[in-house]
């Protein structure tokens, strides 16, 4: 099975091995964590003190969702077995990375990382595709020409439906771990962009109750996400959140 070509040992060290800094970094590490992805790649260029933490802190942030989008990508066009799967997807998120830190300075702050960072995972599994077909010596029905992306921010948009799919499945999960059906009512209005008197009316609550419930309702998935998947806190996606097409039980 063909495998993307190893890139330079000192990035595939610092992405393998994150955690390895000293102490006197964490303060460093916790000031990281809110701060924007554009100024993650701004620090890494022309901060030297922050340019390794800023890079690990990028590699956090998107080393659970690049596998997952990796992994999607794998099993939709069905081009790994199981058991190769998982060395294929850290193969390519690696790669992903390693190409991150040697073309930061490519990087237009126009546009967003997330864009940038997916045309360069997308470029990896393309590469990825065209190697096993030639390894296979056959064509396995893919078509390379809708899917080239280059290192540049500007070219074509990621998959982001894939992003808002996963970002479905996680407040899905949250709506259902709410303990009572007026939360969960509450929320799931709020998701649908209506305003606290709007959705008033409907639940037959006062607007204060409303929106008191809703102010709890919304510091509770915070946490949620702060707890079990932090790299959204940090996501555009996030921006995202009352235009997704939501549909779950209240009862």
């Amino acid at each position: 099975m063909a495998i993307t070509k190893t890139k330079n040992s000192e990035h595939r060290s610092l992405i393998k091995h994150p955690d390895s800094h000293s102490r006197s970094s964490v303060s460093h590490m916790t000031v990281l964590s809110a701060t924007s992805e554009r100024e993650l790649v701004r620090f890494a260029l022309s901060d030297k003190t922050l340019a390794e933490k800023s890079i690990v802190e990028l590699w956090n942030r998107y080393k659970k969702r690049l596998y997952l989008y990796v992994k999607y990508k794998l099993n939709k066009n069905r081009y790994a077995g199981e058991e190769q799967e998982k060395y294929i997807i850290e193969d390519i998120i690696q790669n992903t990375f390693c190409d991150v830190i040697e073309n930061l300075k490519e990087y237009n702050p126009k546009f967003e990382v997330s864009t940038w960072i997916y045309n360069i995972t997308n470029k990896h599994f393309v590469r990825y595709v065209r190697e096993t077909q030639k390894y296979n010596g056959k064509t396995l029905g893919f078509d390379d020409t809708a899917e080239s992306y280059s290192l540049s921010s500007d070219c074509r948009e990621p998959d982001i439906e894939f992003e808002l799919k996963e970002f479905e499945r996680i407040v899905i999960v949250f709506v259902q771990s709410l303990k009572t059906k007026e939360d969960r009512e509450v929320f799931l209005l709020y998701l649908q962009n209506l305003h606290t008197k709007n959705i008033a009316n409907l639940v037959g609550n006062t607007q204060d109750a409303v929106r008191a419930r809703l102010n709890r309702t919304i510091k509770s998935f915070k946490k949620f996400l702060n707890k079990r998947y932090p790299e959204y806190l940090n996501s555009t996606t996030l921006s995202q959140i009352k235009n997704l097409n939501i549909r779950v039980s209240v009862k």
